[in-house]
């Protein structure tokens, strides 16, 4: 099947299912992402280990990574963000899934490349009209994360502040800059 023909979720995911990566679906129409580099891992590394110690102690969320996610049916948009964090209350069948139309509690975007900082604004505007109430951006070039939070103006956090989330995850906190750090223990 070639890219053009690739418009609904069946076709997105036999693509996944064929081992495509770093694809999503934009009103019905594929996109190829720039695979993610090595500032993007560091994110993803760092948050995520902070994610799950938190966890361990807070057991009320479980984070799936890269999980695809069905934002808009007709024309269909399906994005596919580094992490989506979901309430341990409604189970955990989104681990097992290669696209989910749930609604996660939280999203988080890296904009580590010129196509996903490009796309960040409508990435952000789908999330939040499909009802995601929290969404965090974190940006490697300007050192930055971007908190956005329902009934709230967006928030830009810098390398040298703590990322809290008092409503979300009471007690969790992280220094911006740690989170872009090379992860030495990660070696």
């Amino acid at each position: 099947m070639s890219d053009a023909q690739v418009r609904t979720p069946q076709d997105f995911i036999a693509r996944l299912e064929e081992g495509d990566r770093w694809i999503e679906l934009v009103r019905g129409r594929l996109v190829r992402l720039s695979p993610p580099d090595e500032l993007h891992g560091n994110v993803v590394r760092n948050l995520s280990k902070a994610l799950s110690a938190y966890f361990r102690q807070q057991a009320g969320l479980y984070a799936c990574y890269e999980l695809a996610l069905l934002i808009q049916s007709a024309p269909a948009t399906i994005r596919t963000p580094a992490i989506a964090c979901y309430p341990v209350s409604i189970g955990l069948g989104e681990l097992d899934k290669l696209l989910s139309e749930t609604v996660p509690v939280l999203v988080v975007e890296v904009a580590s490349s010129n196509d996903r900082r490009e796309s960040m604004s409508e990435r952000i505007a789908g999330y939040q009209a499909w009802g995601v109430p929290h969404i965090w951006v974190f940006d490697p070039e300007s050192l930055h994360a971007h908190i956005f939070t329902p009934h709230e103006t967006p928030r830009m956090i810098k390398e040298t502040e703590t990322l809290t989330s008092r409503t979300l995850l009471p007690g969790f906190d992280v220094l911006v800059g740690d989170v872009f750090m090379d992860p030495t223990w990660a070696r």
